[in-house]
């Protein structure tokens, strides 16, 4: 799934919160310090909003990813900031045009769920980085979503007669289970960098029917909308009205795969 159509309000989407992210990566950085996995890839690397904060840290990144849209808005970041190592192709994760063992560690953000042909990808993944390399998967919460408020759109378009599904990756077992069969072993990292995340319900509403989220961009028009207006209404009706704000708990967490 390519994010061209959304690139523009990608970022503002995906809040988090700075602390936060500030310490995660600063976490990456004491385990996989850059003097010894100087070298980083990262499959999907969008608009940099990872890539950039980890070169400033002292890597060399290079990425890939199919949105040219998004790619456009990190080449006007990395314009800023001409010195930073940081280097990026359109390409399809599935199919990489570096050697093998290119690359001392990978990280990937959010993107296994938007892949259809998931398993490949991860193979091209690790066929680029050297052998016995970690990779980190880190999730970075909610952005300026409300879970209970995405549930119910995920709910009426159930209600309506389609279910959302991603394309990727559907259930949270299939990747642990991929990666351990792969002879990796598998440390979660949570509980470390948590806050509670103000959302504006005005604002996560447009949003949603803007299709700025994955989920609603997989909905067929007559059900996302018929949704979205369901929705709407009844908000309204538990809120009295939309420009209020709620808070919902979320976290940034990571999956560590390394050698068994």
């Amino acid at each position: 799934m390519s994010f061209d159509c959304i690139a523009s309000v990608y970022d503002d989407t995906r809040i988090f919160d700075q602390a936060c992210f500030n310490a995660a990566l600063d976490y990456i950085v004491s385990r996989f310090p850059p003097l010894k996995y100087p070298a980083i890839f990262e499959p999907g690397i969008g608009t940099g909003r990872i890539a950039i904060p980890l070169a400033e840290r002292g890597y060399k990144v290079t990425g890939a990813d199919i949105s040219a849209e998004m790619l456009k808005i990190l080449a006007d970041k990395l314009a800023h900031q001409p010195s930073l190592p940081v280097k990026f192709i359109k390409q399809d994760i599935t199919s990489l045009p570096y050697p093998d063992a290119s690359f001392d560690i990978g990280i990937a953000v959010h993107i296994f769920h938007l892949i259809p042909a998931w398993q490949k990808a991860i193979d091209e993944i690790y066929r680029v980085l050297k052998p016995n390399a970690p990779l980190i998967l880190m999730f970075t919460g909610v952005g300026n979503e409300d879970r209970a408020i995405s549930q119910r759109y995920n709910d009426l378009c159930s209600e309506y007669g389609y279910t959302i599904k991603h394309i990727g990756i559907s259930a949270k077992t299939e990747l642990p289970v991929y990666l351990t069969g792969l002879g990796r072993r598998i440390e979660k990292i949570g509980g470390l960098w948590q806050w509670r995340q103000h959302v504006h319900v005005d604002r996560f509403v447009a949003d949603t029917r803007a299709r700025k989220y994955s989920d609603a961009r997989l909905a067929p028009d007559a059900i996302h909308f018929k949704a979205m207006d369901t929705l709407e209404a009844e908000l309204k009706q538990k809120y009295g009205s939309l420009a209020v704000e709620t808070e919902t708990p979320t976290e940034i967490t990571m999956m560590l795969v390394l050698p068994a």
